[in-house]
């Protein structure tokens, strides 16, 4: 998936340029009905503390506070604000705080499986997350193996409840 890098604002680091893909076994409606409940991805993504949303449904423009731990401890707080929403194959967002910059997911559907892409371009005023830059590829390769574990986990338990 191509895009434009976030611009550094005076005082933020160069970008941070994370690409990962996760596979579901699952039709992309079902994988879609999880990603959208927002408030309960602490409950199986390990790595994010806290995730409140602002509002009671993803449509463009609502936001949600993210809380991340990083496998070093280092928090990070951001609020991720969606820009397009193309239920179930497309969410894109921003993102403020902590991090600043752009992300997007897509999911393509295949033979019952989905392919989920998730792109984040981000970039940071913090002084302790610049410095950890070096090791910034592994400590978001740990979350995100966490997430793709945990939606996994949370699939096979089936359907979220009304």
């Amino acid at each position: 998936m191509t895009h434009v890098h976030v611009t550094p604002r005076a005082g933020e680091s160069s970008p941070f340029h994370f690409d990962d893909q996760w596979t579901a076994e699952a039709e992309a409606e079902a994988v879609w009905a999880i990603l959208e409940r927002v408030e309960e991805w602490p409950q199986w993504w390990r790595g994010l503390s806290s995730a409140e949303p602002v509002g009671e449904r993803l449509v463009c423009g609502s936001r949600a506070r993210i809380l991340v731990h990083t496998p070093l401890g280092t928090p990070l707080r951001f609020v991720i604000e969606a820009q397009e929403v193309r239920a179930p194959q497309l969410i894109s967002f921003s993102a403020h705080g902590d991090l600043r910059g752009h992300g997007v997911w897509t999911l393509k559907e295949d033979r019952r499986c989905t392919q989920i892409e998730s792109l984040w371009c981000v970039t940071t005023a913090r002084r302790s997350i610049r410095m950890l830059r070096p090791l910034s590829g592994l400590m978001h390769a740990v979350v995100m193996r966490a997430g793709e574990r945990g939606l996994a986990a949370r699939l096979a338990a089936g359907p979220p409840q009304a």
